[in-house]
């Protein structure tokens, strides 16, 4: 009894401890831990942080919004970078984070005007790096099939569906390519345009588009 006590009272306080911490106290190692994500280069993971930590407060600061903009920089995606990096002046910044906003800024103007289009508008089919939904594909049809089901199921039925994966992680351009039925056809891409951002595909270091095929399972 005393052994079942005291591992309620270590399982119990760490949880009391976390219940007194206000959302900005928590928010803070969040964003420790969204620095470290970019420092090791997982910059698809740190922008997936500060949607949590937006989520907690939940709005934005000048701080998140400069983990976003470096994180986008480095993807290369410099036009939304240089919109988060101008979202930072909306909100109190102290003198050393203006400094560093100012020179990012700078740095994204210098180079959204010397960037290349080439590659603009490829898209591949089996990239250098693969485009990849956050936990994995299981993660993926796990969502899917949550969000198709349906209690008057009496079919079973399997879709084949093709769409691109684009620099921004959404999906569009979807389109079935063997269906069982208009009326579920339509469900499965309406639910497919409504999936969470997919982590992007990478060629040389640069975001680019993928083509994708995937089969999908639903009971109708």
């Amino acid at each position: 009894m005393k052994t079942l006590l005291l591992l309620l009272i270590i399982v119990i306080s760490p949880l009391k401890i976390l219940a007194q911490l206000t959302p900005e106290e928590i928010s803070k190692d969040y964003i420790r831990y969204a620095y470290e994500l970019l420092e090791q280069e997982e910059y698809d993971k740190a922008l997936i942080k500060t949607d949590e930590i937006i989520a907690l407060l939940p709005r934005t600061t000048s701080e998140i919004q400069y983990i976003r903009s470096l994180a986008h920089h480095h993807l290369n995606l410099n036009d939304i970078a240089k919109n988060e990096v101008m979202e930072m002046y909306n909100y109190p910044m102290t003198d050393e984070l203006r400094m560093h906003a100012n020179e990012l800024s700078m740095l994204l103007d210098h180079e959204m005007k010397t960037a290349s289009a080439e590659d603009s508008d490829t898209i591949y089919a089996m990239p250098e790096t693969s485009a990849s939904y956050p936990g994995g594909m299981g993660e993926f049809y796990s969502w899917f099939h949550a969000t198709f089901e349906t209690n008057t199921a009496t079919k079973k039925g399997k879709v084949f569906v093709e769409f691109i994966v684009n620099k921004y992680g959404k999906l569009e351009d979807i389109r079935i390519l063997k269906g069982i039925e208009s009326s579920v056809d339509d469900k499965v891409v309406s639910i497919l345009r409504s999936s969470p951002k997919w982590m992007i595909a990478q060629q040389s270091g640069k975001p680019v588009q993928q083509k994708m095929v995937l089969p999908f399972t639903v009971e109708y």
